[in-house]
């Protein structure tokens, strides 16, 4: 099975790991996101595509696997200063078709929302890509997110929660997820869970 490249970010770039598919700096990639994300655009085939195409990479890789695709709420969104929450937008797409051509009777891969973002922290911060430098970024990444109880459910072992957001800089958004994740398969004392973090743009 083969997909476009998937690179891996360097601990300067990030800070923490990260794959991603497509630069950001790419001029025709960056207007198609910009397009979709700030113009509160309902649909992008090109995103689409390369999401269907990544998650059928992750699916044939962990064939035995039971997998979660989910990703980070958007802050924009919860603010009501954009109509739509893009990457939710483009998961909940990407499973009905995927779910369709999949479904197993005991479905194995799940499309959902697993974060939800402190309202204390939606009043304090700005959004990510007009938030400052890099410390102003990653600061006070265990306050970000939290997952409620009836997303913990689906929290169990031999499981791989896959976290895609659409433009990751800094790592940060990733990051705070991946922590608030961990907390949880700590506390429950699971084994084989795997969390794997994934951006379209870097």
């Amino acid at each position: 099975m083969k997909t476009k490249n998937i690179n891996l970010t360097t601990e300067k770039e990030t800070i923490i790991p990260i794959y991603y598919i497509d630069s950001y700096r790419d001029i025709a990639l960056k207007s198609i996101m910009q397009d979709y994300k700030f113009k509160n655009q309902h649909k992008s085939e090109h995103l689409l595509n390369t999401l269907i195409d990544l998650c059928v990479y992750i699916i044939y890789e962990n064939k035995d696997s039971n997998i979660i695709f989910t990703y980070p709420p958007s802050t924009m969104f919860y603010r009501k200063e954009k109509s739509i929450d893009s990457m939710g937008n483009l998961i909940h797409q990407a499973g009905k078709y995927l779910n369709f051509y999949w479904r197993q009777g005991k479905e194995r891969y799940y499309f959902k929302s697993m974060f939800s973002t402190n309202k204390k922290y939606l009043k304090n911060k700005k959004a990510q890509h007009i938030d400052g430098d890099r410390s102003a970024r990653t600061k006070n990444l265990d306050q970000r997110y939290y997952i409620n109880f009836w997303n913990r459910r689906h929290i169990k072992e031999n499981t791989i929660i896959i976290i895609i957001d659409d433009i990751s800089s800094t790592g940060g958004t990733l990051s705070a997820c991946k922590k608030t994740l961990e907390k949880i398969t700590q506390n429950k004392k699971l084994n084989n869970v795997e969390i794997l973090l994934y951006s379209l743009f870097h």
